[in-house]
């Protein structure tokens, strides 16, 4: 059961990265797009381990699913936030470099929402950039003003909130323990690590 569920696994996040690939630099892509696309990586990939605990550990079906259904919104919440990591200036504060995702024309939630909000000129301005096999230092720093004028962090943690919130759910039919109190600290831990 372990090996076909990772053999699955393991194709689904081959078919992810074909996806991201052909959606490079198309920062008009639908926002269903990006999350089938981490879906398809980094949540595929958790609810493969959160579901293997539940095999290794003979859980029934239901406990299995509901263990898988917590990884899947384990790695939403941490890839949402993470990519959010990228654009947050206040993190520079603690030395660490921002902007990786953006400099490599990676399309992520938070360019995604700025693009959604931006004026008819800024579009054009986004595509163009995201389009361009280099971005500038100065092109980071427009970003980083669209995310602050059109409140993107802030976005960003409120979608992350929603797969947290379906994460902590499917714990429901668990009894309170130990393991319980990890798992449910480790979504939140995912979520506030960022914002």
């Amino acid at each position: 059961e372990v090996l076909k569920l990772l053999s699955s696994t393991s194709s689904k996040i081959a078919q992810g990265e074909v996806l991201q690939l052909q959606h490079k630099g198309e920062i008009d892509m639908l926002e269903e797009i990006y999350l089938k696309i981490i879906g398809s990586k980094t949540a595929a990939l958790f609810a493969a381990a959160t579901k293997v605990g539940g095999i290794i550990t003979n859980k029934n079906n239901k406990e299995k699913d509901s263990l898988q259904f917590y990884g899947k919104n384990l790695g939403l919440t941490f890839q949402i936030a993470d990519d959010t990591l990228d654009y947050n200036s206040n993190l520079n504060l603690f030395g660490k470099k921002i902007g990786n995702d953006f400099f490599e024309g990676k399309v992520t939630l938070p360019s995604i929402l700025v693009y959604q909000r931006a004026s008819i000129s800024e579009k054009k301005l986004l595509k163009k950039i995201f389009k361009q096999d280099e971005r500038s230092e100065e092109d980071f720093k427009m970003m980083l003003k669209l995310i602050s004028k059109y409140k993107i962090i802030h976005q960003c943690h409120k979608k992350a909130e929603h797969f947290v919130n379906l994460a902590l759910n499917s714990l429901s039919i668990f009894r309170p323990s130990k393991e319980k109190s990890i798992l449910e600290n480790l979504i939140s831990f995912s979520l506030e690590r960022s914002f």
